[in-house]
């Protein structure tokens, strides 16, 4: 979440002018009801862990959705202690939801087994513990996207903003109804809802480990948490200063290191970044970066970015998941002309369950390159999630579900290796796939930096020629990966070079659909398709809604749409 983002009609909230929980709970309830509402969704799900988070959480779900509407998951591992698992079990009975256990050790050591010792042996406990993070919530996209519900995530203000969650772990989710309360708020709303004191007096642990705890690993207690997060954020905008610890009273060590610790996280809080759009020619304002200066200045401008962030970030490479197709393959050359071939390692990770895309060999992409190259099959992972996860959901999933459930255990995969060796994830998805939700959110879609995430697939393309790369890396077809042997372009009823000046248009130029469809000649009923594709995949593209998220303006076709 963007720091400071406040709903204009209301004063930057202190931890001295807390709200009562009458109305904190009237704010999330909602912010949950309309959130699942105006997705047409049928419910939610929430990671039920044994803490006051998660606790309160599934309480506010089933009080905006009613019990039957909600769904929780516990996804225990060896270091979570017996008694956590007992008192979310004894929880969700008593609120009278559907739950079930997916116990993740059993994955965890497929993991360790198989997958680990090729592509990161180093792996330590952190790396281990945001794995498993991640594996939770591609069980939970599992069963929101088979059953048509959202994931309601459980982060309190205080953690969010110090960035002590794991990114597209615990991080990810669909909206955060706890998201703007400290850590005190969310118990004093706890004991509103009627969350037993055992629960709510335990300490916070993130369960990495046994005998961890969210107080030891931050270095203070959440009262003091609370109020350094509360003046540095809401009074100070991130900054120390001497009245900043004069007024908390607390020694300036302990300030400067929550400070530091929010301006290191901020990118935990903000959706990957991406170069900007290359600027159209004096002479030709609307033809898109595929050949002459335009193209050259795209090139120039994406390598710049991505030596500019990874470098900024202090890391020390990257991590490419390297498929074979255009994208991944035009990002790991790109990561190449930016950081030198030492600096990119390239992961393949197929499956051979869901449907893998028919492409070019991967290997053989990277021996072009001279980068250090690994391929370790995710099969034997995604058998085992799948055999954790409840028989009545996995009978009911069809071959996107599981398709998005590869693609999640491949992001966790990826962010194994960069959390191991202190890389970063290069994101290889186009400004075509995002701006038409032909990702998976939280899995293909994800990544520390999206390089080509402000080009389209004819400029990706044109892009790759320039590179060098081989013919049948730049010229293969988009197919779509839930459905074997059929082309994207064919599912989308119109070639790329198309869709991507219908997409100029609607997106950058924002004319609208009859504009749009006038210019180009086209059938308004096909702009208008891709227009409503762009609506309503927005989600995959937006931060998880808080209670004080004020909604920004749409383009100007989502109007056309409503109105319509």
């Amino acid at each position: 979440m963007a720091i400071g983002r406040h709903d204009a009609a209301e004063a930057p909230r202190r931890v001295d002018r807390r709200l009562p929980p009458e109305e904190l709970f009237e704010r999330s309830v909602r912010l949950v009801r309309d959130t699942v509402d105006g997705a047409e969704a049928d419910g939610a799900v929430v990671a039920l862990s044994g803490g006051v988070d998660s606790a309160t959480t599934a309480a506010l779900a089933v009080e905006a959705l009613g019990a039957g509407n909600v769904f929780a998951l516990l996804m225990p591992t060896a270091d979570t202690p017996e008694g956590d698992t007992v008192d979310a079990r004894e929880w969700a009975r008593t609120l009278g939801i559907d739950h079930a256990t997916v116990a993740l050790d059993p994955a965890m050591e497929v993991f360790k087994r198989h997958v680990a010792p090729r592509i990161a042996p180093a792996g330590d406990e952190y790396a281990a513990g945001n794995l498993a993070a991640r594996l939770r919530m591609a069980c939970a996209y599992f069963v929101a996207n088979t059953t048509d519900r959202l994931v309601v995530g459980t982060a309190n203000r205080t953690e969010r903003m110090l960035g002590y969650f794991t990114k597209y772990g615990d991080g990810g989710v669909d909206l955060l109804p706890l998201g703007e309360y400290d850590k005190g708020e969310v118990r004093s709303l706890a004991a509103h809802l009627g969350v037993p004191e055992r629960i709510r007096a335990k300490p916070p642990s993130a369960g990495f480990w046994r005998g961890q705890t969210d107080e030891a690993d931050l270095g203070a207690t959440y009262p003091t948490l609370d109020r350094v997060v509360a003046a540095l954020v809401d009074d100070a905008g991130g900054r120390v200063t001497a009245a900043t610890t004069e007024r908390l009273g607390t020694d300036a060590g302990t300030v400067a290191e929550q400070a530091a610790r929010l301006a290191r996280t901020g990118h935990k809080r903000e959706r990957p970044p991406t170069p900007p759009r290359p600027l159209p020619g004096a002479d030709d304002p609307v033809a898109l970066a595929t050949a002459g200066d335009r193209l050259a200045t795209a090139h120039d401008d994406v390598t710049r970015f991505v030596g500019d962030y990874v470098d900024g970030a202090g890391a020390e490479g990257v991590v490419v998941p390297l498929s074979g197709g255009l994208d991944s393959s035009v990002a790991a050359a790109l990561a190449v002309e930016a950081l030198g071939p030492d600096r990119v390692y390239a992961v393949h990770l197929p499956c051979h369950k869901a449907v893998d895309i028919d492409t070019p060999d991967p290997e053989s992409v990277a021996a072009d390159l001279g980068i250090e190259f690994d391929r370790v099959n995710v099969r034997p992972l995604v058998t085992e999630l799948e055999s954790q996860l409840p028989h009545e959901i996995t009978k009911r999933a069809g071959v996107r579900e599981l398709a998005n459930l590869v693609a999640r255990v491949r992001m966790a995969s990826a962010y194994y290796v960069a959390n191991t060796a202190t890389d970063l994830v290069v994101g290889t998805t186009d400004r075509s796939d995002l701006l038409l939700g032909d990702v998976t959110k939280y899995g293909d879609g994800a990544g520390d930096l999206l390089p080509l995430g402000g080009l389209y697939r004819s400029e990706v393309a044109a892009l790759g020629r320039r590179l060098g790369l081989a013919d049948g890396v730049v010229d293969q077809p988009a197919t779509v990966e839930f459905a074997a042997g059929r082309l994207a372009e064919t599912e989308h009823g119109a070639s790329y070079d198309t869709i991507d000046r219908v997409l100029d248009r609607l997106v950058d130029r924002d004319i609208g659909i009859a504009r749009t469809a006038a210019e180009l000649e086209l059938e308004p009923a096909l702009v208008r398709r891709f227009a409503g594709a762009h609506v309503d995949s927005k989600h995959k593209r937006s931060l998880p809604p808080t209670t004080e998220e004020a909604a920004g303006p749409g383009p100007f076709h989502e109007l056309e749409l409503k109105f319509e």
